[in-house]
């Protein structure tokens, strides 16, 4: 027989035998006492559990204390140098070679890093130059442009100019013929 948890703490007995004037006093009392002590054990299960918890969680913080403090205690150990002079001769020259590979290392990477910087510079002047000679060319471009623009602005107001003299002379001529009619 299942539990389902969420619904029953124990499986609970939904029947009992009918007497003459109800149930069986036995029965039921039996039943009762069955469950009582069921409940006990359930009961000391879950202190048991929550004990456990407790116990579990305080050794872990413990632990991480642990942790922490060996941690500390090795990035120490780690940033404190070595003082050659302690150590026998083999290892203090094995601390001397790797000093000096280090040292090497650190040179080769300042190198190179002042040669990626000089090619950086070298590559942001190029893109400078490039850069202001498109705007120069941009200028002139719109210089010319603005200059055909103009002229052919020009060209249509002398255009206009000349039909709106030419429209002028044509009135003058028109009213002097007709001035001429009525004189």
């Amino acid at each position: 027989m299942s539990v389902d948890s969420r619904t029953e703490l124990v499986p609970l007995r939904t029947w009992f035998g009918l007497r003459w004037r109800g149930y069986d006093r036995d029965e039921v009392d039996d039943y009762v006492a069955e469950l009582e002590a069921e409940l006990r054990l359930v009961t000391a299960d879950r202190d048991a559990s929550e004990a456990r918890a407790e116990a579990l969680a305080s050794r872990l913080v413990s632990v991480q204390e642990e942790n922490a403090g060996l941690q500390d205690g090795l990035h120490r150990i780690c940033l404190t140098p070595i003082d050659p002079k302690g150590l026998p001769e083999r290892l203090a020259r094995m601390v001397a070679l790797a000093d000096e590979e280090r040292r090497e290392v650190i040179r080769d990477a300042q190198l190179k890093a002042l040669m990626i910087v000089g090619e950086a510079e070298q590559r942001a002047r190029k893109l400078d130059e490039e850069a202001a000679q498109k705007r120069e060319q941009i200028r002139e471009d719109f210089r010319l442009a603005m200059s055909a623009r103009r002229a052919e602005a020009m060209r249509a107001l002398a255009e206009l100019r000349n039909v709106a003299l030419d429209e002028a002379e044509r009135i003058i001529a028109e009213a002097k013929v007709l001035s001429a009619r009525t004189d």
